[in-house]
């Protein structure tokens, strides 16, 4: 599912089958690396559309929250509110490794880049890191199941 209006209206009422929520999260640095901030961001949200699209009815995919430095309380705070709603299985999709709380999963993306690729090539690697990320969705339900 995704964060819209459509989806958010069947969401609660299928909280037994939809009970992960995956969390895009981005570090753009306007200062210095902006083309690899730009490549990490790409990245992360396609390999978070396209597993959507995968596990349509069975995860949401939230909005994305983009970050400076190390601050990440906000999305402390939301992955919180997450829980109280009702979603049990939260997980960070990142190409930053983010220290976190242990209990917070996290899925650590690798930065594909997207200027220097053709497109069967980025397409390739893509569909590379959505199976991969995936499979940790799968293990991830494993565990708490």
């Amino acid at each position: 599912m995704l964060f819209n209006h459509v989806d958010l209206k069947e969401l609660k009422n299928n909280l037994e089958y939809i009970d992960t929520a995956i969390i895009p999260v981005s570090n753009i640095d306007m200062n210095h690396q902006l083309l690899a901030s730009c490549d990490k961001n790409e990245t992360v949200q396609l390999v978070g559309m396209l597993a959507e699209k995968q596990f349509k009815g069975r995860l949401l995919l939230t909005p994305s929250f983009f970050t400076s430095g190390n601050q990440y309380e906000h999305v402390i705070s939301f992955i919180q509110s997450l829980k109280e709603y009702g979603l049990n299985n939260i997980i960070v999709l990142s190409s930053e490794k983010i220290d976190l709380d242990p209990d917070i999963q996290l899925y650590s993306v690798n930065t594909i880049p997207m200027g220097d690729l053709d497109d069967d090539m980025k397409r390739t690697l893509i569909e590379d890191e959505v199976k991969q990320f995936m499979k940790f969705i799968i293990k991830s339900w494993n565990k708490s199941s």
